[in-house]
C-alpha cells in the first residue's frame, strides 16, 4: 500500500473535524489544539517510513499540489495536501538547528523521524528600536526532547526553535492559512532580548545585500573589512545592526570587541550598546549549529546549543538513558572540543553546572 494513503487519511480526518473554518476569527488556539489532536491520532502516518515516503513523492510530481515559494525551510519541503484553509508539508532536515522564530498561523507538527530538542520562549517587548527591531526580555519557558511520533501544537505568535539530532530528521506539519490581515509578523529572536524581522521578509533586499557584501569583504581583505565595519557601525540603523552582529559573531571575540566599543561610543544613540549583548548568543548558537558529529556527540552539541545546565541538563540526559551526566559531558565534550576548540568553554561551563 502506498505511504501516501496515510496523508489521504489525514486530509479526511482534518476535513471531518472541520478544521480551518475559524481562521481569522480569533479562535486560532482552539484550531491549533484541534489540528494537534487529529495529527496525533493519525496512527497510520506515525508508522510511515520516511525514506519510502520521499521516494514515492519523487516518483511522480504531477500529483503534487502547488509548491509555494514561501516555504523557506526544509531540505526538502514538499506540500502533500493543500486546501483553501490548510496545508500539510513533509520536511526533511539536514541542518542542525532552526532560528529562534515566531509563527504567524495555527497548526501542529509531528516528529515523524529523528529526535529533536524543542525550546519555547516568551518575549516581553519594552522598546521599538526603529523599523523591524524590538528590544525587551526573552525568557525560556520549556526545553523538551521530541521523539518519533511526538506532536506539538503551533500557536500564532508561538516563539520556538529546534535542534535536529539525527540526520535527516523528518517532520510533518499541518498549518492553517494565515489571514491577510494577520497582526503577527515572522520575527526572529536572540537573547538576552531582541526581536527582529529577518532579511528574507523585508520589502527590499538592501540589508541582505549589505551583509553579503561585508561577508565577502571579510574573506577577501580582512583589514579593509574591519575598517569598513567600524565606520558602518557608527551610522547604520538598528535593523542593519542586528543583522551585522549575527555576521560579526563569526569573528574571534578579541578581533571585534574594540570595534564594537569604539563604534558604540561614536554613535548618537545607545542602540549598538544594547544590541551588542546578543553577540555571544549569536556566536554560541552558530558554533553549535555547525557541529556534524553524530551519535551522542551530536546530542551533547544540541544540549550545549540550548543552554541547558545544572539539574535541567542532568534531567534531559537521564531521559536519554545517560546514567552519569558528568561523565557523559566530559567524555563527549572532549571529543567535540577536539573538533572545534571554540566549544571547550561551553563544555566546561556545562561540567561546572553539574557539580
Amino acid at each position: 500500500m502506498s505511504t501516501l494513503n496515510a496523508f489521504r487519511d489525514l486530509e479526511a480526518a482534518l476535513t471531518e473535524a472541520d478544521i480551518g473554518t475559524d481562521i481569522g476569527t480569533g479562535d486560532d488556539t482552539q484550531s491549533a489544539r484541534a489540528m494537534t489532536s487529529v495529527l496525533a491520532g493519525c496512527q497510520a502516518l506515525a508508522r510511515v517510513d520516511p525514506g519510502r515516503l520521499l521516494a514515492e513523492l519523487l516518483e511522480d510530481p504531477r500529483g503534487w499540489p502547488e509548491q509555494s515559494w514561501k516555504n523557506l525551510f526544509g531540505n526538502a519541503c514538499i506540500t502533500v495536501v493543500r486546501t483553501e484553509t490548510l496545508r500539510v508539508d513533509v520536511l526533511y532536515w539536514l541542518q542542525n538547528a532552526s532560528t529562534l522564530h515566531k509563527h504567524v498561523s495555527s497548526g501542529a507538527f509531528m516528529a515523524l523521524s529523528g529526535r529533536r530538542l524543542h525550546l519555547e520562549y516568551d518575549f516581553s517587548a519594552t522598546d521599538a528600536l526603529g523599523t523591524g527591531v524590538t528590544y525587551g526580555s526573552l525568557t525560556g519557558t520549556s526545553r523538551t526532547m521530541m521523539r518519533d511520533a511526538s506532536v506539538s501544537p503551533i500557536r500564532p505568535a508561538m516563539i520556538h526553535e529546534l535542534y535536529w539530532i539525527e540526520k535527516p530528521s523528518v517532520t510533518v506539519s499541518v498549518r492553517s492559512a494565515a489571514p491577510a490581515d494577520t497582526p503577527h509578523r515572522p520575527h526572529e529572536f536572540v537573547s538576552p532580548g531582541v526581536g527582529y524581522l529577518p532579511a528574507a521578509f523585508h520589502e527590499t533586499s538592501n540589508v541582505q545585500r549589505w551583509v553579503d557584501g561585508l561577508s565577502m569583504l571579510r574573506r577577501a581583505n580582512r583589514p579593509l573589512y574591519l575598517t569598513t565595519l567600524e565606520k558602518a557601525l557608527r551610522v547604520v540603523d538598528a535593523i542593519h545592526l542586528v543583522h551585522v552582529l549575527d555576521e560579526l559573531s563569526d569573528n574571534p571575540p578579541d578581533d571585534v570587541s574594540g570595534i564594537l566599543e569604539r563604534a558604540a561610543a561614536a554613535r548618537p544613540d545607545d542602540e549598538l550598546t544594547r544590541l551588542a549583548a546578543a553577540v555571544p548568543e549569536f556566536r554560541r548558537r552558530k558554533i553549535m549549529s555547525r557541529v556534524l558529529a553524530g551519535g551522542d556527540d551530536q546530542l551533547l552539541a544540541a544540549l550545549l546549543w540550548s543552554g541547558a545546565e545544572g539539574e535541567e541538563l542532568a534531567t534531559l540526559l537521564k531521559a536519554e538513558n545517560v546514567d552519569e551526566p558528568g561523565v557523559f559531558v566530559r567524555t563527549h565534550g572532549e571529543r567535540l572540543s577536539a573538533r572545534d576548540p571554540r566549544i571547550a568553554p561551553y563544555v566546561e561551563s556545562a561540567r561546572r553546572s553539574l557539580r
